[in-house]
């Protein structure tokens, strides 16, 4: 068992025992998409592929806090952000803008690099410690 899942499943009992139904709940997903995965590939999952599973379940809590505010429902609103929190205790820290932007330096990149090329390279570099869009808005920046 990966240490993620055997995390997700010791947080699991303690949210059971505290009643605690958000990160119940939100342990409960994480836990079907990973297993859901696994059945798919018919194999245990990296680390790597757990953790972009975690990532996808973040990404669409955003998506459902964003819809929330549009629609003024607060109530979703505060529930989808406690939904966050718990989430993101299940992810590697995030780099900041100020480190990706020296990861970038470090790589010694021309500023006359085709954006498409330059983002590849710094996915090997930042994998799963940099969202995405942070990356690509920092590159472009640079490049321009």
């Amino acid at each position: 068992m990966s240490k993620l899942k055997e995390q997700l499943m010791n947080d699991l009992k303690q949210a059971m025992k505290e009643k605690d139904t958000v990160k119940k709940n939100v342990i409960i997903l994480i836990r079907a998409g990973i297993s859901n995965s696994e059945k798919e590939n018919k194999r245990e999952l990296t680390k790597e592929e757990e953790i972009a599973i975690v990532r996808k379940e973040l990404k669409q809590t955003k998506e459902a806090l964003q819809i929330a505010e549009k629609a003024n429902r607060q109530d979703i609103v505060e529930s989808e952000k406690l939904k966050i929190a718990v989430i993101e205790l299940y992810l590697p820290a995030q780099l900041s803008e100020e480190e990706v932007h020296d990861i970038l330096i470090k790589l010694n990149v021309a500023k006359t690099a085709k954006m498409k090329d330059v983002m590849q390279l710094m996915q090997t570099e930042v994998a799963g410690r940099a969202d995405g869009s942070l990356v690509s808005r920092i590159v472009k920046e640079y490049l321009s």
